[in-house]
């Protein structure tokens, strides 16, 4: 006898629907299985056939053959346990094939006869409500995440039995709609909470980057001795950004969930911070492996991914980073099939300038200018290139760890509080809001993104740091001194073109963070500092 169930295939991010087709005769009993199948696939005929046992069904001897197709995509994971058993229990008569229509099944079987969570579950039930079914059963302990798709009826079973029992309107099974009211939201990680840049010392002009560097979505690497604060910064970054939109809450949910990642059901609600060991592989960072599946990259998908100690990762896996810096995608191809992750983050590295660390400090630092050329040599220069915004992170005395101000800090503090546009970017008249505190400065990263989300509606991006050299030529218009400033700085910090089209995106963000139309001498000289300082004040 012949029966067909409708199941998901997950490759990668992308979930494309399957046909498990089942059939039963007489013959020298045996369990065969095809359709392109991975190994954990292939298992599922000794987890099925003793579950289905153990759940106190006896099947006849029989021939059975077990199709997935289409044949052409490779099915991999162990979500297809419960579409096999449930082709197999109709095909012999114990559940109406009729029922199994409009309906697509997931889960993993134990031998028990119990059903187990999957991985994907949310991309699969958007798929399948995207394809028109109106029923998916899934996992009872996937329900809260199934809960997070509408559109389609989502419905938990815990046990063979029970999958058995529903079909037979003998069993009622719990429904996400009991779920959506109530849905728990994953504070991913408790950045804004936790972390403060009121809490960092000193740090004034790494601070001012930082923010910059947020309102635009401007790459930036921190460089000082160790002990400055380079991490402490970074880990505040995201308390600093705007709340996620509910499309984006959604995106990066459906990648934890993909990647098996999603520890608690539920949806994201803070952007990602990740933060991977210098020693990772390239199928670690960017993706893929034997079984295709999301790297760090795609993690920080609206979030930020820190690399810490940039000079200690491989030469070839910084170079890497390249192209999902400039495209916002990765793409990959395993088994004649190409996968599309999503590469939309905000790089933040930090380094040490030599290794011993405290070079051009030479009461302290021993090494000689060769070492320190050849240390920061392991970055090349296109990588260097794509950091929009560079900054010296400098060693904190005394008197900034017991809250006081240095002399030079005074008088920094009071030439600040006297330019107008100190004021324009903090607001008036509350002092408290000229200090770097994270509420302070996601007010100014509000604002200025707003600004940024009005000139570029309908243009297919966001942020300033987006821009093609279309739009910058719209959008970063000069005068005539503004221009000859960019000549200037192009001959004497010999740019690349990327360079200087980086120089007048960050110019663009200065601009928008004090709410000026146009960009001024003041602006791009802001600009060009991040850029002049990247490595001549260490020997480059």
């Amino acid at each position: 006898m012949y029966s067909e169930v409708f199941s998901v295939a997950l490759a990668g991010l992308e979930a494309c629907i399957v046909r498990v087709e089942t059939d039963s005769g007489d013959g020298i009993p045996c369990f065969e299985m095809s359709g392109y199948l991975a190994a954990q696939v292939r298992e599922a005929k000794e987890r099925v056939r003793v579950a289905i046992k153990n759940s106190g069904i006896v099947l006849r001897p029989q021939k059975l053959m077990i199709n997935i197709s289409p044949a052409d995509i490779r099915k991999a994971g162990t979500g297809f346990d419960l579409p096999i058993a449930a082709g197999i229990l109709a095909a012999n008569g114990h559940i109406d094939m009729k029922s199994l229509e409009s309906t697509v099944v997931l889960g993993e079987l134990s031998l028990d006869g119990k059903i187990n969570g999957i991985h994907g579950i949310l991309a699969c039930v958007a798929e399948a409500r995207d394809r028109g079914f109106l029923r998916c059963i899934i996992p009872e302990c996937n329900l809260n995440e199934g809960a997070l798709v509408e559109g389609i009826e989502v419905i938990g079973t815990s046990n063979v039995s029970q999958l058995i029992g529903f079909f037979k309107g003998e069993v009622e099974l719990k429904k996400a709609r009991e779920y959506r009211g109530a849905v728990s939201k994953v504070e991913h990680g408790k950045l804004r909470a936790d972390y403060d840049f009121a809490d960092i010392c000193g740090q004034e002009a790494a601070k001012r980057a930082t923010l910059t560097a947020v309102s635009g979505n401007h790459n930036i690497m921190y460089i000082g001795p160790p002990g400055g604060g380079k991490t402490m910064i970074a880990k505040r970054i995201p308390g600093i950004m705007p709340a996620m939109s509910g499309e984006e809450q959604f995106e990066v949910t459906r990648i934890y969930s993909a990647a098996g990642k999603l520890k608690e059901c539920g949806l994201i609600t803070q952007r990602p911070f990740r933060c991977p060991h210098h020693s990772i592989s390239e199928a670690g960072l960017l993706g893929g492996g034997a079984v295709p599946a999301p790297g760090e990259i795609t993690l920080a998908d609206k979030g930020v991914l820190f690399m810490d100690e940039f000079t200690e990762y491989s030469g070839t896996l910084l170079d890497a980073l390249r192209m999902p810096l400039e495209e916002r995608i990765i793409r990959i191809v395993r088994n004649g099939r190409e996968y599309i992750y999503p590469a939309d983050f905000m790089l933040v590295a930090a380094m040490n300038p030599c290794r011993c660390g405290y070079y051009p400090d030479r009461d302290r630092c021993g090494c000689s200018d060769a070492q320190v050329r050849r240390y920061l040599g392991r970055i090349s220069r296109p990588v260097r290139d794509r950091f929009d915004i560079c900054v010296h992170v400098e060693s904190v005395g005394v008197k900034a760890v017991a809250g006081l101000k240095s002399e030079t800090e005074e008088r920094g503090l009071s030439d600040l509080k006297n330019m107008a546009e100190f004021g324009k970017v903090f607001g008036e008249p509350d002092n408290n809001c000229r200090e770097y505190t994270s509420e302070n400065m996601r007010i100014v990263v509000n604002r200025a993104r707003d600004i940024q989300r009005q000139r570029f509606s309908g243009e297919g991006i966001e942020f300033n740091s987006q821009m093609s050299p279309q739009q910058i030529k719209k959008y970063c218009v000069m005068g005539k001194s503004e221009r000859r400033i960019m000549e200037l700085a192009f001959d004497k910090f010999n740019f690349t073109v990327r360079g200087y089209h980086k120089v007048l995106k960050t110019a663009r963000t200065i601009a928008d963070m004090e709410e000026s139309e146009h960009i001024s001498i003041r602006h791009l000289s802001e600009a060009v500092s991040y850029r002049s300082m990247e490595w001549g004040d260490y020997g480059r």
